[in-house]
């Protein structure tokens, strides 16, 4: 498999579905939740699984092990033993099975994602390239992780938008509210309820474009029922008008 060489300062156009990348220095990762190690190249957003993010993988989607606290059942197509023909609408990632058909799948599952939530439009979905990254060891050593690389995009989180004191907008935020209101009402009646991490860290809106996008990448097959059920309830109590 061909290994690019990437700068930090790579666009997002220079990545593509497939690909297999190298940095040097490598970039240095932040692990900003449960599930990820994020770092940020210019206008591109490099996401990596945690040890955890891929543990969750391998017990609820790799080994498909279900859990009372499942948001939804696995759909037929992010099965593992259907990864030959699920592969076949992404031709782009099946030679990443020569690295490891587990890696592959991690990306297959999470590309289906991107791909559910592009079918709707109250909200944006950031553009996503998905491959993988190699990293030097000792020696010639060599080990490769998935990578998702998301285009960045501007705006302001509802997290940082709202006051937990008053448990309000912030007052340079309620001119918004309508607007938010309107694209999050029209995301909870698109059908992809159970599909999305209702955490109101993944919104983030963009108040010179009137634009509100969710930027968060996993299937909600790693996400427990209860606490998506307790953040919707939020989003219905604080930003629906």
């Amino acid at each position: 498999m061909k290994i690019e060489s990437r700068q930090r300062t790579s666009s997002f156009a220079s990545f593509a579905d497939g690909g297999c990348y190298t940095f040097l220095p490598p970039p240095e990762l932040t692990k900003t939740n449960l599930f990820l190690k994020v770092a940020r190249l210019d206008q591109v957003y490099l996401k990596l699984p945690s040890e955890r993010g891929f543990g969750d993988y391998r017990q609820f989607i790799r080994l498909a092990t279900s859990n009372p606290e499942d948001v939804r059942t696995l759909e037929e197509n992010e099965k593992f033993s259907h990864l030959e023909t699920t592969l076949r609408d992404f031709p782009a990632l099946a030679p990443l099975t020569a690295i490891s058909s587990e890696l592959a799948h991690y990306l297959v599952v999470h590309k289906l994602q991107h791909e559910r939530l592009r079918s709707q439009h109250f909200v944006k979905i950031p553009e996503v390239r998905f491959g993988a990254m190699q990293f030097k060891g000792w020696g010639f050593l060599r080990s490769y992780e998935p990578a998702m690389f998301q285009e960045a995009i501007p705006g302001t989180t509802l997290w940082n938008m709202f006051d937990f004191d008053a448990l309000a907008l912030k007052p340079e935020w309620r001119p918004f509210a309508r607007n938010i209101s309107d694209r999050l009402s029209g995301l909870l009646a698109s059908g992809l309820i159970t599909h999305i991490d209702w955490n109101i860290q993944n919104f983030v809106f963009d108040k010179a474009s009137s634009d509100l996008y969710y930027v968060d990448l996993k299937p909600t097959t790693f996400v427990a029922r209860h606490s998506n059920e307790r953040n919707l309830d939020g989003i219905r109590r604080y930003y629906l008008l």
